[in-house]
């Protein structure tokens, strides 16, 4: 029985999604059969390829005379999990990168010659792989930009005129991006997608930060440090992690006091247990169609008091004060959270998700009281998901607009931590 090492199990990840790439959908890697430190090297090698895909695909594309997506699941998957070590990995040495890589592909595949082939493309890599430099930039066509702001320069310009490869989006979604929001605007999402995230939790306003935690530069917010075991700080206290943008959608309802509350598509119940520390006295209702987020919801909604509505069930039907609507959206202001997401984001894909979130608004609306409140959200960026689809709830549901915000996000590779915030959207509308 062969023994797995972290580059096999993220390799055989990869491969089975290679097929099916652009539609993926990651989940958590399982590493149960690894120690913790292979264990953590496999999940940061399959974070890396998930979120550079279509960078790393050019490159390889430029040292090999072979079509990337023609090749077989396991070699495609064997030289992404490669060149992925080898630009963004510097702690690991190359040969030890393509031997491993060569030897897995020996035990592994079909085809006699992939190993010569791997070997070759990987080590080609290596060849006109020049400085690495400490301030990429994506005018620089020879740069292969890393999260940390840094760049390898290679000797060639493998990205000049695809822009949209460097950054690591389709040319589909580059093109909408363009479309919709300018070059320059684009370009800073484009480098906002490239940066690592730092996991954000916020307290309830009686509550203090843990003194393991980073202050935010917004108050009541505070940065995990890379260590901290999250879910023992959670569960000893009442902090959730949530980013400040998803956060300030609710801060519009501050001044109300309603007794119903619906939260539809909940999720995990990162704004439910918001609304439960905002209106502690009031009966809360939350639907999630998804049956894993919906058993997550289940978990908490003993602790933080509130009912959860089952797919099949009548509820809910009773009329309700406030509705908060966080629909189902194209992620375009959290692409350096949800790296797939800027793999589908499109034309066709964005009309898709808005009769998608008409469906849901329009069925919202008939739960809603007269004189009751709307808080519509989305981790959007895009106008027709935003603010196009505030004018429909005006023009079709006779709505009126209290108040709204819309945020960009707020930091490239190199960011302060204590500076980030996602990129979101919230409007408060009331009804007549």
């Amino acid at each position: 029985m062969m023994v797995e090492s972290a580059r096999s199990v993220a390799i055989q990840r990869i491969s089975a999604e290679y097929k099916h790439f652009p539609d993926i959908e990651p989940t958590p890697l399982l590493v149960d059969a690894l120690d913790a430190r292979d264990g953590g090297l496999a999940r940061a090698i399959d974070h890396a390829v998930h979120r550079r895909w279509i960078s790393l695909t050019k490159v390889l594309s430029s040292v090999s005379n072979r079509s990337m997506h023609k090749l077989d699941g396991p070699v495609g998957a064997t030289l992404l999990v490669g060149a992925a070590q080898l630009l963004l990995f510097d702690r690991i040495p190359d040969h030890a990168i393509i031997h491993s890589s060569v030897d897995w592909i020996k035990s592994r595949s079909k085809h006699p010659r992939s190993a010569g082939f791997v070997n070759a493309v990987l080590r080609n890599i290596t060849r006109i792989r020049g400085e690495l430099v400490t301030d990429g930039s994506y005018k620089n066509p020879n740069h292969f930009l890393r999260n940390d702001g840094s760049a390898w320069e290679f000797e060639t310009p493998l990205f000049e005129d695809d822009v949209a490869a460097q950054f690591g989006f389709s040319q589909k979604s580059w093109k909408r991006l363009v479309e919709v929001f300018g070059p320059e605007r684009s370009h800073q999402i484009g480098l906002n997608s490239m940066a690592e995230p730092p996991i954000i939790i916020a307290n309830s306003p009686s509550a203090s930060l843990s003194e393991c935690v980073i202050p935010h530069s917004i108050h009541g917010f505070g940065v995990v440090p890379a260590g901290v075991d999250v879910a023992a700080l959670l569960s000893s206290s009442n902090a959730r992690i949530q980013d400040p943008t998803s956060a300030s959608a609710l801060s519009l309802t501050s001044s109300l006091n309603p007794t119903r509350i619906l939260d539809v598509c909940a999720g995990r119940g990162t704004k439910t247990k918001q609304l439960r520390s905002m209106f502690p006295e009031a009966y809360i209702g939350a639907t999630e169609p998804n049956n894993k987020r919906r058993e997550s919801l289940l978990e908490i909604s003993d602790r933080y008091n509130f009912e959860v509505f089952k797919p099949d069930s009548d509820g809910p039907t009773e009329p309700f004060d406030l509705i908060l609507l966080d629909v189902p959206c194209s992620n375009s202001g959290v692409f350096a959270r949800r790296p797939e997401a800027k793999y589908r984001y499109n034309d066709k894909s964005v009309s898709s998700l808005l009769e998608l979130q008409q469906s849901i608004l329009g069925e919202a609306m008939r739960v809603l009281r007269p004189k009751g409140y709307v808080l519509y959200a989305t981790c959007s960026l895009d106008p027709d998901e935003n603010i196009n689809q505030v004018d429909w709830l005006i023009k079709k549901w006779g709505l009126n607009l209290c108040e709204q915000i819309e945020s960009f996000p707020s930091c490239v590779p190199g960011f302060d931590a204590a500076t980030w915030h996602d990129g979101g959207f919230a409007a408060l509308l009331q009804a007549t």
